[in-house]
């Protein structure tokens, strides 16, 4: 039974290119009459560190069926086909929130089916922000999957709501936009504008170049400054990623359904007669 557990860790190893050994159980019977006429006929695969580029794989757990040895026992063994490849893989939100260059983000799964938020603090000028975004799991072909971020705010509770990128702006609450002075306001835009106005629309070019608009709402120009930095998307591609197959693994491992769960994101791998040595 060891030496059969042993011979097939051996062959997946090859097959996945492994740095270490997986862990290998066979639950087929009778094992030694398998293992005697050079087919085994199912077995479970727990691997060990899978990598996948910039993320680590938390977890990969699958099955090898019809495992088919080529060459002659017990010394003289050239390899095998694999028939049958089913795993799963899963990545941490932890692992991600940890590796993707986003420490102080948090991802989390969305009600929406292939969806996950992102929740965090972000300082800007003299004040903390809040992050957050929604992004969109895809995979991209048979070897790779993709996080794309598809809308970030960086919400001021109480202040603003700042949303990057094209398309986007600055949304001032009511309460600061009324203390707002409308002469200032039609002297600066050259037209008439009513405080409320400046709840809507692209207003931050105007507070950036009029900080004296600012000063009866109290807010420091180093906070709208702070705003225009992130006028790229930086935040948003902080928290996207791609992971692909390594590039030596056999091309007839694929990666299949992904999905989102609770704790992380799962990906199912499989392949068919999958040739070793």
């Amino acid at each position: 039974m060891l030496y059969a557990e042993n011979l097939a860790a051996q062959q997946v190893q090859k097959a996945l290119k492994l740095h270490a050994e997986p862990e290998v159980h066979i639950d087929s019977f009778p094992f030694i009459g398998q293992v005697l006429a050079g087919n085994i006929d199912h077995v479970e695969v727990n691997v060990p560190d899978l990598d996948a580029g910039p993320v680590s794989v938390a977890q990969v757990k699958g099955t090898v069926d019809n495992i088919r040895i080529v060459g002659s026992l017990p010394s003289s063994v050239k390899g095998a086909v694999l028939g049958r490849v089913r795993g799963d893989v899963r990545l941490d939100f932890q692992d991600l929130n940890r590796e993707v260059g986003a420490s102080q983000i948090h991802l989390r799964p969305a009600p929406a089916e292939n969806t996950v938020l992102a929740n965090g603090d972000l300082p800007v000028g003299d004040k903390q922000a809040q992050i957050r975004g929604r992004a969109q799991l895809q995979r991209t072909g048979d070897r790779g999957l993709r996080m794309t971020v598809q809308d970030t705010r960086v919400v001021i509770p109480g202040v603003l709501t700042y949303v990057p990128g094209k398309g986007g702006g600055v949304q001032l609450t009511a309460p600061v936009a009324d203390k707002m002075d409308e002469d200032e306001l039609q002297q600066a835009t050259g037209k008439h504008v009513l405080p409320q106005q400046m709840m809507k629309g692209r207003v931050l070019d105007t507070l950036v170049d009029h900080p004296s608009l600012l000063k009866p709402t109290g807010i420091d120009p180093s906070l709208i400054q702070g705003l225009q930095k992130l006028r790229e998307p930086k935040v948003a591609q902080q928290m996207e990623f791609s992971v692909q197959l390594p590039d030596n693994l056999p091309d007839d491992i694929r990666l299949r359904d992904i999905s989102v769960t609770k704790n992380g994101i799962r990906a199912q791998l499989t392949g068919n007669d999958v040739p070793v040595g």
